[in-house]
């Protein structure tokens, strides 16, 4: 005898609370109806927080960004058809960064695929990113359906952290008076993963003096702090992505991207490079870990095994190794007094300090810089892909607040979104912070939909900060940016959109103002409002800021010849 749609969405509410889901994300549909009821019951009883949207892509990205900031299995719940569709960016996401979403796309009976039912796709396996847990719950009875949903629970947030995917064909009639009712759930603890230590000096043939660590993506505290004894062990300096979130360490370069990238590191090679996370932002840094004699990777959590880009590691090991040998103080004091330089060249030609005879001109190198010194320790950066990132990995200088990224697969799609559930899950702990996110012109546009929140749910203490110099700037840095292409660039890479931001962004509760110098942004910065707020950061012209880019460089290398 088939069970009732509810009492089987029932059973899976349940089980994905007891496994830990305290945050759900909705879009309305009419299949999925028995999932959105028994999730509402829940809400009612305390046992989940539930969040609404409009868009299953935005509500993807804002189970993401709930999930990477708590560390907790998130789920988002669709209708069937092109609904569970618009999931797949945020869970290849999910699945290339390592952060347990947890897809449960609602259905039609088996029966309908092929027969021509309405809103009717064949939704099994539909997000192909391997591995993946992948179940279809078709026919099983509610014990059978609380093994499997307990099964891939554990698996997401085992030891290779990811998204999982739930398929629920339900049938009518789908809805009952009195049937949603969810009832007392224990939440089963989590198990940890424990990581062998290895002595760096079994990894290496000679004492390691001459080091540099170099921070990737990722944000495990424990690997934080094992990644800070290693460099304060062995006197290396640290390189870190903004999501490497080692910026702040003693020993760590507020430009090591600048300097790798001039002929000065020529004389400076590495005998071992160590690097942690996912790496790859800079040019700069993939050229270094070609150079390396020795480099040895660390495949932190979540442990998916993308942490040698270019295929240079002698070595792979699962946890940061313990230091200890001779120290070479001048290697670091070398890299420091080079770091120095180039950051008064920064401050200098990007007028950080504000300059004589008039406002400063915002660009985008100047934005990133000024949110990097604005937000402070108990605060979160969510930092958008293409120039943003490398504006604030080269230009930002310290960073004291928590930075995350999608820097699995990079993409502009769902940052707002992103950003947006982050923000909520920081503001949990960090009631007295603010979440700063960082983005384009191109990835606000694309994801404004995040914007639109109902009524009935809180806001988050949450600062967009756009810089907007109309289009994709990051493209004039790149080949085809060159003279060769002008005909077809702006065409096809540089896509003005000649957009009024604040006209195209506006949302219900969402406050928006724009600025056009470095003073008034630095002001509305300070500025602490609750809710959500968007800054439009109007900045020079695209050509201008490359010149820029190109220009600091070149400054860079002259000062430190």
């Amino acid at each position: 005898m088939q069970v009732p749609s509810p009492r089987l969405a029932v059973a899976i509410v349940e089980e994905l609370i007891a496994g830990g889901v305290r945050d759900a994300v909705v879009a309305p549909g009419s299949r999925s109806a028995p999932l959105a009821l028994a999730l509402a019951d829940a809400e009612r009883s305390g046992l989940v927080r539930l969040h609404v949207r409009i868009d299953e892509r935005s509500a993807g990205y804002l189970a993401l960004g709930l999930a990477r900031v708590s560390g907790d299995p998130v789920a988002v719940i669709t209708t069937s058809g092109t609904a569970a569709v618009n999931v797949h960016p945020a869970f290849v996401e999910a699945a290339y960064s390592g952060v347990p979403l947890i897809a449960v796309t609602a259905d039609r009976p088996g029966a309908l695929r092929g027969t021509g039912a309405n809103q009717t796709i064949d939704q099994r396996g539909i997000y192909g990113v391997d591995p993946v847990v992948a179940e279809d719950l078709e026919g099983m009875d509610e014990r059978a359906v609380k093994d499997v949903v307990a099964a891939a629970l554990a698996t997401a947030t085992g030891d290779r952290l990811g998204p999982v995917h739930l398929n629920a064909p339900f049938s009518e009639p789908l809805v009952g008076a009195g049937e949603h009712v969810v009832g007392d759930v224990t939440r089963r603890p989590r198990g940890g993963r424990q990581r062998t230590k290895v002595p760096l000096a079994t990894l290496v043939d000679a004492p390691a003096v001459r080091g540099l660590l170099i921070a990737g993506d990722f944000d495990d505290e424990g690997v934080l702090g094992d990644a800070s004894f290693l460099a304060s062990a062995m006197g290396w300096p640290v390189i870190s992505e903004p999501s490497g979130n080692l910026s702040s360490h003693p020993l760590a370069l507020k430009h090591g991207p600048l300097l790798l990238g001039s002929p000065w590191a020529g004389a400076f090679v590495p005998d071992v490079v160590v690097t942690i996370g996912r790496v790859g932002l800079h040019r700069s840094v993939s050229r270094v870990l070609r150079d390396a004699p020795i480099h040895i990777a660390v495949d932190v959590p979540p442990s998916l095994g993308r942490v040698d880009p270019v295929q240079s590691a002698q070595a792979i090991v699962d946890a940061v190794p313990v230091g200890a040998g001779p120290v070479d103080p001048q290697w670091a004091a070398h890299w420091r007094a080079a770091d120095d330089v180039a950051d008064r060249v920064v401050i200098n030609e990007l007028g950080v300090r504000g300059a004589a005879g008039g406002p400063t001109a915002l660009t985008g190198p100047l934005v990133a810089r000024l949110v990097a010194e604005t937000a402070h320790e108990d605060d979160l950066i969510v930092i958008g892909p293409s120039w943003p990132v490398r504006h604030m990995s080269l230009y930002g200088g310290v960073l004291r607040a928590t930075c995350i990224a999608n820097r699995g697969t990079s993409g502009i799609d769902g940052v707002l979104s992103t950003a947006w559930g982050a923000a909520v899950a920081w503001g949990d702990g960090h009631p007295s912070g603010t979440t700063y996110a960082l983005v384009g012109d191109l990835t606000a546009i694309y994801d404004r939909n995040a914007l639109i929140a109902p009524a009935r749910e809180s806001l988050p203490q949450l600062v967009y900060v756009v810089a907007d110099n109309d289009g994709g700037g990051i493209f004039s840095q790149l080949e085809q940016g060159a003279a060769d292409f002008a005909a077809d660039f702006e065409r096809v890479f540089g896509t003005a959109h000649g957009a009024d931001l604040s006209a195209l962004l506006a949302a219900p509760r969402v406050e928006i103002v724009t600025v056009e110098t470095a003073g008034a942004l630095q002001d509305e910065l300070a500025r602490t409002a609750p809710g959500v707020r968007i800054v439009i950061a109007r900045c020079t012209p695209r050509e201008s800021e490359a010149a820029l880019v190109r220009e600091l460089q070149s400054k860079v290398d002259a000062a430190l010849s």
